[in-house]
């Protein structure tokens, strides 16, 4: 890691804003919060982290598989953790609030600007909760926008190829008629 880089990590129920930053040493600093932590690889494999100003320090180890780690242990507790780079963090929140409330009809708004990829439903169809009606790409991704609730699709208002803002109606729903 040659510059600083901002995650958000879950351990366990807890979730943390974490941003690294390569020390000239070797070391990295973590900043967790309004806390700063010196982190060392340590020759077993694990991370000696230790808070900034104290000698005393943690051992923590993280799993070994292919990409980011999915569990940590320390002083013998063992958690779950999932790492999302703060990118991805704030995607996936625009992502889930644009796909918010399940009352059913309503707006399907783009979670972020992007350009559309293409519709997955047409006017008159019926759509469930979570379903995805529209692709949007951004940030060189394609992601699904969902419907909110159940509902049929009154109008469709863009087009394969159109760039949104962040907001934009992308799709009108009516509530089921029972």
């Amino acid at each position: 890691m040659s510059r600083s880089e901002r995650f958000r990590v879950e351990v366990g129920e807890q979730s943390l804003d974490v941003e690294l930053v390569p020390g000239d040493d070797g070391t990295l600093r973590a900043t967790v919060g309004e806390n700063t932590f010196t982190v060392d690889a340590a020759p077993d494999g694990s991370w000696s982290v230790r808070p900034e100003g104290s000698t005393t320090q943690q051992r923590v180890w993280f799993d070994r598989g292919k990409g980011r780690p999915t569990y940590a242990a320390a002083s013998g507790d063992t958690a779950p953790v999932h790492v999302q780079t703060a990118a991805e963090a704030a995607l996936a929140a625009a992502l889930e609030e644009a796909a918010g409330g399940a009352g059913g009809g309503g707006a399907v708004k783009a979670p972020m600007p992007g350009r559309v990829v293409k519709a997955l439903v047409a006017e008159g169809d019926t759509v469930e909760a979570g379903q995805p009606v529209i692709i949007v790409e951004a940030m060189k991704m394609e992601n699904e926008v969902t419907a909110a609730g159940p509902g049929v699709v009154r109008s469709i208002n863009v087009s394969a190829g159109d760039t949104v803002d962040a907001g934009a109606v992308l799709v009108e729903l009516e509530p089921h008629a029972n």
